[in-house]
């Protein structure tokens, strides 16, 4: 605790006299007052240390010194401090005084300047007495300063009189502590502040509380409320005191105040409290559909740049990637491949097993956004890769035109199945392209397994495929497209199935998994997640008069093919878990309940389950509320599915998308994932490196009922796979068939304040790779089924992330 201390004290009888012009007068009390004279001539000698040089900006000290008869001092040493207070010694010496009653001298050199303090110290020739004195003064350049000190002595003469110390001594009242709680708030909504102090009259203790804006409950207490006014940081300052300070004097405002910071946001993010392994405290994955990474990266960062289309040119020194423009070797650190030209002498034109689909890649310009959609399931996706000469892609998965159309002058080979061999550029995909010059993006990322949309979904959650819980029908009857005997007495799912009970369900094969998805596991730890499917809200009618599960949105680009429902159960994965399903499409209980196990009262279980409609995430996010894992998917005419949606309607939905993330108060610890379910069978030039190896009838990779070896990246293809789900008797997983992968490769984008600029990354990666990242953010590391789950072996994501 500070204090200020004030004393009345009076001197030892000490009679100083008057100050002439050539001396001074001293009483005979054994003690001796200096004065100082202009110029001087004295007896006895001077010692003085530094003495410096005089010049024009220096003046000087003149003393003479009379000393009384009886006491005889021994000599006087001086110092001089300063200047402006300063304790730097500027001058000091020693006048011997023992054989002389007066002495002068002078002391020159001395800067000019203020706050100069002169300090003498005079002792006996006995030793007995000492006394003492300071005064202070100002220098100015070619003259001499006069200075009166008053030596005090230690020992009082025969004269000496007495004095009485009077005084007070005064404590300021100091702050001991302060708090604001919670530290971060939302605008109109109440902190609970408090301080505390002590002083010498605790009864008397005052507290004041000022903020630049905001409001107090009552400023004047020690323990109040205070509301923001604003979004941002605001700094509260208590001021404590406990009555008038005695004698004029003022407290330490160090010592009486204290200032304490509160954050006040447009909405408070709950999900910024959670702990997480980086700075992203919002992961929002967009999930598109059917997109090969050469269908829209071929030949970036160079487009065509037609007249009336979308410009683009790419900045300096843009990385291009292992694209068909320019073709990397991933099975040695991604060096060129040279003498090779995939663009005008591609294998698949110099295959005649492809008919008249044995075409070189071609462009397609943005009039030709819509396409019609290319074969992709598990077993002709490994049979257009053809043991890694990646050459029958018409034969296996093309699929002609129209869409595009001959009267719009669509190329001719999009009227073949040479379709499957066209590509983009950032003409079309401007916003993409754009992203990828301004945030990160991956070359080396893969579908987890071969074959279409649902086995993609279901290994970006949970990275198994295999274990069936329950069906709709004998699996032994369905689709050779969709199910896969396991070799172990149970099923891989490898085809598009409907999850089992949902009431949109109606496809002819329907299923639902056993074990755990990532939804578990966050559920585990209360942390907020959703997934957000467009369509997925039963209770309202679309523009064109569809209601429930019928609801439709057709494309808005010319020439479009079919139209889509919005919702496509196949597409959601969380609805084959029990554990996380919500097959009737319950509403949440509210827009602050999305995200959350409970609705806000915190106790009734929310019926929603984590799973929402799209326009749900933007209720969401505009209400403050964004879950800290987000899952999005666009009504089906935006989600790049060929068919039914096209790269321009994807594009409007992911700008929106991104653009409401960027002006929300959560942009600066969110990262948006672009990633896609499958490659629709669409051409890409690079060989899959296979991870995990598959003997099953639906494989054909490297030959009938073989999936085993591929461009393998580091090492030789595993030659055991991966253990199945856990079984329902609670026996020991054992390894499953119909799990080969990696399967195609896809785009995969982070866009983001924490990510790289103008990045690419040729981490090996594949859709559990996303999984992966929650759980090693958000989960510490836990893994959906050690040893089972493409998550347990799965690349990072995070090298596009700066540190």
């Amino acid at each position: 605790m500070r204090s200020i201390v004030r004393t009345s004290l009076v001197q030892s009888a000490l009679v100083l006299g008057a100050i002439g012009a050539g001396g001074i007068a001293v009483g005979q009390s054994g003690c001796s007052s200096a004065g100082i004279t202009p110029g001087g001539s004295g007896s006895g000698s001077v010692e003085t240390g530094d003495p410096g040089s005089q010049d024009n900006a220096t003046g000087s000290v003149g003393m003479q010194l009379t000393l009384p008869g009886g006491e005889q001092l021994n000599s006087i040493r001086w110092t001089i401090t300063g200047p402006n207070g300063a304790s730097t010694v500027v001058r000091f010496g020693t006048v011997d005084v023992s054989n002389s009653q007066a002495i002068n001298f002078q002391v020159g050199a001395v800067p000019a300047g203020a706050g100069y303090t002169i300090t003498l110290t005079g002792t006996t020739t006995d030793g007995s007495t000492t006394c003492s004195g300071s005064a202070q003064f100002k220098i100015a350049g070619h003259t001499t300063t006069n200075v009166a000190v008053l030596l005090q002595c230690s020992s009082k003469g025969p004269d000496a009189g007495s004095a009485v110390i009077s005084g007070s001594a005064y404590d300021c009242a100091t702050v001991t502590g302060a708090s604001a709680i919670p530290a971060e708030t939302t605008v109109g909504t109440g902190v609970a502040v408090a301080g505390s102090a002590v002083g010498p009259v605790p009864a008397a203790l005052t507290y004041a509380w000022s903020a630049p804006s905001g409001t107090f409950g009552n400023p004047n207490a020690a323990s109040t409320t205070f509301t923001c006014a604003a979004p941002g940081p605001v700094s509260l300052t208590l001021t404590v005191g406990d009555g008038a300070v005695p004698d004029g004097g003022s407290c330490n405002a160090a010592a009486s105040t204290t200032t304490i910071q509160v954050t006040c946001d447009g909405h408070l993010d709950q999900a910024a409290q959670f702990p997480t392994a980086t700075k992203i405290k919002h992961l929002v994955v967009i999930f598109g559909e059917n997109i090969s990474y050469d269908h829209y990266f071929g030949t970036y960062p160079v487009a065509q740049n037609n007249a009336g289309e979308t410009a683009f040119v790419a900045a300096p020194g843009t990385p291009s990637g292992n694209s068909l423009a320019t073709p990397l070797d991933p099975t040695h650190g991604f060096a060129p491949v040279t003498g090779v030209d995939l663009l005008a002498n591609n294998p698949v034109a110099a295959n005649p097993n492809n008919g008249a689909g044995a075409v070189n890649p071609f462009r397609l310009a943005p009039a030709f956004a819509a396409t019609s959609d290319q074969g992709h399931n598990y077993k002709p996706e490994q049979q257009a890769s053809d043991d890694g000469a990646m050459d029958l892609f018409p034969f296996f998965t093309g699929t002609a035109g129209p869409p595009p159309t001959a009267d719009a002058g669509a190329p001719a080979a999009a009227l073949t199945k040479g379709l499957v061999m066209a590509y983009y550029d950032g003409n079309t995909v401007n916003a993409l392209w754009n992203w990828a010059q301004n945030y990160a993006m991956n070359d080396n990322s893969w579908s987890t397994v071969f074959g279409p949309s649902t086995p993609g979904a279901i290994n970006l959650i949970s990275g198994q495929t295999n274990g069936f819980a329950a069906t709709n029908k004998d699996p032994a009857t369905m689709s050779a497209s969709h199910v896969v005997a396991d070799g172990n007495g149970n099923w891989t799912l490898i085809g598009d199935t409907d999850p089992l009970g949902d009431v949109c369900s109606t496809a002819a094969d329907q299923n639902s998994f056993v074990g755990k998805n990532v939804g578990d596991l966050l559920n585990a730890k209360n942390i907020s997640w959703g997934w957000f499917e467009g369509g997925f809200d039963l209770t309202i009618t679309n523009a064109n008069g569809t209601t429930g599960c019928a609801r439709s949105t057709p494309q808005t680009v010319p020439n479009a093919g079919s139209v889509s429902t919005d919702y496509i159960p196949h597409h959601q994965p969380f609805q084959y878990y029990a554990s996380t399903a919500n097959l009737t499409h319950a509403r949440p209980s509210s827009v602050g309940a999305i995200g959350k196990s409970v609705e806000t009262d915190g106790v009734t279980p929310e019926p929603a389950n984590h799973q929402y409609d799209s326009h749900d995430f933007f209720d969401a996010l505009g209400a403050g509320n964004l879950p800290a894992v987000v899952y999005l998917k666009a009504p089906a005419f935006e989600d790049a599915h060929p068919g039914y949606s096209n790269p321009i309607d994807e594009q409007n939905f992911l700008v929106g998308v991104v653009n409401a993330l960027q002006a929300s108060e959560e942009w600066s610890s969110t990262a948006v994932v672009i990633a896609y379910d499958d490659s629709d069978g669409w051409y890409d030039h690079q060989a899959p490196p296979i991870v995990n190896p598959s003997s099953s009838a639906a494989d054909a990779l490297n030959g009938a009922g073989l999936c085993n070896s591929g461009a393998q990246q580091g090492g030789a293809a595993p030659t055991t796979p991966l253990l199945g789900a856990p079984p329902a008797d609670g026996g020991a997983p054992v390894p499953v068939q119909g799990r080969c992968g990696y399967g195609t490769r896809q785009p995969l984008m982070v866009i983001s304040p924490l990510a790289k600029r103008n990045y690419m990354d040729h981490t090996l990666t594949d859709q559990s790779s996303i999984l992966r990242f929650v759980e090693d953010n958000w989960l510490g590391g836990q893994r959906v089924q050690p040893g089972g789950s493409f998550d347990t072996v799965a690349g990072t994501i995070t090298n596009m992330l700066n540190p």
